[in-house]
């Protein structure tokens, strides 16, 4: 994810420091030249060596959830003012980074499972500007399931009860859909 993040700035002519953990992806980055810092992104002075203190953004894109969330406690505990986009692997990956302060978190296959259930959609027959529609009403309701559940989410049965009226309130919006007036 960081890496097509990168690409996207590059190709903008937007400069950035990378802070990579991954010898492999060491030599690789700094083939295109760009800045880079080696080492846990999660230590403080790596990110001061880096200018964090400095920096518009964090793009946080550490595949380990364990460090991910380590390194998000400590730009919310030095850093409070600096901006993060984080990459989540799964939903629990998300409410941890959501308890460190972080505002903006991309599940990291949300997305494309959107789009394939928007094709599967209409494969089966279903309009395509009517799936994207039915697909981007889904998105808005899981996001606000997701920041409902990060509020609960250490208590399995509120959990489980928050699921459920989740899904049966979803099931009641694509229902009012297929309604003729």
């Amino acid at each position: 994810m960081g890496q097509i993040v990168a690409r996207v700035l590059r190709a903008r002519r937007i400069p950035f420091t990378a802070l990579e953990a991954s010898p492999a992806q060491v030599d690789f980055v700094r083939r295109f030249g760009n800045k880079l810092y080696y080492g846990d992104a999660s230590r403080l002075e790596m990110l001061r060596a880096a200018g964090a203190g400095h920096a518009d953004l964090l793009v946080l894109a550490i595949d380990d959830v364990e460090a991910s969330v380590r390194t998000a406690e400590m730009v919310q505990r030095h850093y409070p003012g600096l901006r993060v986009i984080a990459r989540a692997r799964n939903r629990q990956h998300a409410f941890r980074l959501m308890a460190a302060g972080v505002g903006t978190i991309r599940r990291e296959t949300f997305a494309s499972s959107l789009e394939m259930a928007e094709d599967a959609l209409v494969a089966l027959g279903t309009a395509r500007d009517s799936a994207a529609s039915q697909v981007r009403r889904f998105r808005a309701h899981d996001e606000e399931t997701l920041r409902t559940q990060a509020a609960v989410r250490d208590d399995e049965e509120k959990m489980i009860a928050t699921a459920q009226a989740s899904a049966r309130q979803l099931e009641s919006l694509f229902e009012a859909d297929t309604t003729p007036e």
